[in-house]
């Protein structure tokens, strides 16, 4: 219920108003009047008079014909409107911000050239136009659409990050879809099908770049890796040998093909990719460990300690590979640490037995005098003849002693070059030294 006296007060000042040519004064009160009687038919029939636009007075105008549908004034007001009022501003079209072909203002891609027009905003999900690099709503970084596949690679990336699944997988597809023959999106897209676990999705996308780029190792290792996890070990066999087979310096399509060996049985295919692998990738632990493992199997036990002492000094101390290292160390070797094996007591004692030769024919050469007569010349040699002594024993049985560690690494003297660099000099530094000593001259 409205107050009639207070709806009429407001009709006469607003018609007082708009008379004297107070146009605002007039609004004001009239609208006041139709907002307490929205039925009153001379409140909007004056307020048609005094509203500034075209669409306004319309309005106002039929709403008088709502209110009674005879009167004369609005339906000659509309028919003056009609005849004077201005054409409809045009509406700017939409265009397709790659190709700027036309497109329908709710449409989602262009027809034209299939560009993508919004995106959901991984932030906040609000659907925003692709042309915002930031959404505007939550600030959540999009990227620039013209990356075309990457950019989508982007979104599936951090729709994947949000657990929007059904998201990261369409924007997955539009990837593959902006460049089907990229190795690098393909191998981005079934890596983001494995990670949501849809590995049939991912087995199909590697097959589809298998075809497009046969000759890419990588394809190939990763199919197999598949097979291998879902129990299919020819198959995944089948996957590893190509993939070595394109490339021979691949350490983990090499490791994986050993496994694979090993577990058929296969010990002199298992060796030889682990010797390759460990060639390739000297600080592959996991290699040197399966390696180990296999001369183990094929009876070459000293292979095996070398290759269980290098996995151990590779692998960090307290891991999972580094404890197994010990136990299968101390197994094979009880009581003997490889602090003992190569430290300063056992390096002695290999020197010594080196020396035992020079040192008697020093003696037996000066004449089973005593010690402190023998000639200065052959003292040096002895000098050398020891130093000579620790360079041949470092090569052959204390690799990993303190002083080789710290030149050579942790790891001490592993490579055959190495072992040369180190053994052949002090070989012929300690015959140079027994030449001296038993030279009379």
């Amino acid at each position: 219920m409205h107050d009639t006296a207070q709806v009429t007060g407001l009709l006469q000042h607003g018609i007082a108003a708009a008379r004297a040519g107070r146009k605002e004064e007039a609004r004001q009160y009239l609208l006041q009047a139709t907002d307490l009687d929205e039925r009153n038919e001379q409140a909007w029939l004056w307020l048609s008079g005094v509203v500034e636009s075209f669409e306004d007075r319309r309005v106002c105008l039929e709403n008088v014909l709502a209110i009674n549908p005879a009167n004369p004034h609005a339906r000659q007001g509309l028919r003056w409107l009609e005849e004077h009022a201005p054409p409809p501003a045009p509406v700017a079209e939409e265009r397709c911000p790659r190709c700027q072909s036309p497109v329908p203002s709710s449409g989602a891609v262009c027809p034209q050239c299939d560009q993508l027009l919004i995106v959901a905003c991984p932030g906040c999900g609000e659907y925003i136009e692709v042309e915002h690099p930031v959404c505007p709503e939550c600030g959540c970084l999009l990227g620039d659409f013209r990356d075309g596949a990457h950019y989508h690679l982007g979104l599936a990336r951090a729709y994947l990050e949000r657990e929007r699944f059904t998201l990261a997988q369409e924007a997955g597809d539009r990837a593959e879809a902006e460049a089907p023959d990229d190795p690098e999106v393909l191998e981005a897209v079934a890596a983001l099908h494995e990670r949501m676990g849809h590995t049939d999705l991912a087995v199909l996308t590697y097959q589809r770049a298998i075809e497009r780029h046969p000759e890419s190792a990588i394809y190939y290792a990763r199919l197999g890796a598949i097979y291998h996890r879902r129990a299919m070990p020819d198959d995944a066999r089948a996957m590893y040998e190509q993939a070595v087979r394109l490339d021979s310096n691949d350490s983990a399509a090499l490791f994986a093909l050993a496994q694979l060996y090993a577990e058929a049985g296969v010990l002199s295919g298992a060796c030889r990719l682990l010797e390759r692998a460990v060639e390739v990738d000297p600080e592959h632990a996991e290699a040197h460990l399966l390696l180990s493992d296999v001369y183990m199997r094929l009876g070459k036990s000293k292979q095996a300690v070398q290759q269980y002492e290098r996995a151990g000094a590779l692998s960090k101390p307290g891991s999972a590979v580094g404890r197994e290292v010990q136990r299968r160390l101390t197994k094979l070797r009880p009581g003997i640490s490889e602090q003992h094996a190569q430290g300063w007591g056992e390096t002695f004692r290999r020197v010594t037995g080196l020396m035992l030769l020079p040192v008697l024919a020093a003696w037996v050469n000066a004449g089973v005098i005593p010690p402190w007569e023998i000639r200065p010349a052959a003292l040096g040699a002895l000098a050398v003849a020891f130093l000579a002594s620790y360079l041949w024993a470092c090569a052959t049985d204390v690799p990993r002693n303190d002083i080789m560690r710290a030149i050579f690494g942790k790891a001490g003297l592993e490579r055959l070059w190495q072992k040369a660099l180190v053994g052949v000099p002090g070989v012929a530094l300690w015959g140079a030294a027994l030449g001296v000593i038993m030279w009379r001259g």
